[in-house]
């Protein structure tokens, strides 16, 4: 689905892509909590669809706490309440991945390098002007795809590293280390649902839309506490469970 626009021949229901579209403007800050929402006949006009179809959308939203109504005011944006979640670890996928019986793989969908946007910017902490390598991949367990991961490097730091290269499985705990001296202490984890497009879930071999997915943003620190890459992993809910071990240490009576 592209950004703004229905597409009707998409097999996605009209009201969840039109729901998505205003969820999309809410998150970007196009429409600030508090702001009133086009009226309902403004957005059968602007997307062409149905009143039915604004109503389904607008009511998904209600329930989901991105939409309050007033009465006799109408509909305003509101965000819902986010929860923190500390995942506690860094985690080696890889290892676990392996562990589990399969051949871990990644094929890469698209390589470029170009100047960095603004999100990537603030992620890495570079200046707006700074080139950043941009590295699209589809990572599988054997022949089945489990994630689809968008990496960002920035380039003055990762001088050497091409589409070949960055096929590698092995980046953060093998080839970074020993190639640049880039070790890493800390990831910031940030875990959003999220509806899958027609190609990613094609990429997920997900079948049938829509579809859930789970955006996992990432951005890795080294041991100076300096972000040193930043990565988005979109996974499907098929083939991929999320656990949360907690350990805790208990005394006698307690």
């Amino acid at each position: 689905m592209k950004t703004g626009v229905i597409q009707k021949e998409s097999r996605t229901p009209l009201y969840l892509q039109l729901a998505e579209l205003i969820r999309r403007g809410m998150m970007s800050a196009a429409l600030e909590p508090g702001a009133p929402l086009p009226t309902e006949r403004e957005l059968c006009e602007r997307h062409e669809v149905s009143r039915a179809t604004v109503r389904e959308a607008l009511n998904l939203l209600k329930q989901e706490g991105f939409v309050q109504t007033r009465r006799g005011a109408g509909n305003f944006a509101a965000l819902p309440a986010k929860v923190d979640r500390d995942l506690l670890r860094i985690h080696d996928f890889n290892h676990q991945i392996e562990q589990s019986g399969h051949t871990n793989r990644a094929k890469v969908l698209e390589y470029e390098v170009s100047v960095s946007s603004d999100e990537v910017a603030q992620q890495l902490q570079l200046g707006a002007a700074s080139e950043i390598i941009r590295v699209k991949r589809l990572r599988l367990a054997g022949d089945t795809p489990l994630f689809i991961e968008t990496l960002y490097l920035p380039r003055e730091r990762f001088s050497r590293e091409d589409e070949g290269s960055l096929a590698s499985t092995d980046l953060v705990l093998g080839r970074f280390p020993k190639e640049y001296g880039v070790h890493i202490a800390e990831v910031l984890l940030e875990l959003e649902p999220v509806l899958l497009t027609e190609e990613q879930a094609k990429l997920l071999a997900v079948d049938v839309l829509p579809a859930a997915g789970l955006l996992n943003k990432r951005t890795s620190f080294d041991t100076n506490h300096v972000p040193a890459l930043y990565a988005e992993w979109l996974f499907a809910g098929t083939n991929c469970r999320h656990v949360l071990k907690l350990t805790t240490s208990t005394r006698g009576g307690e």
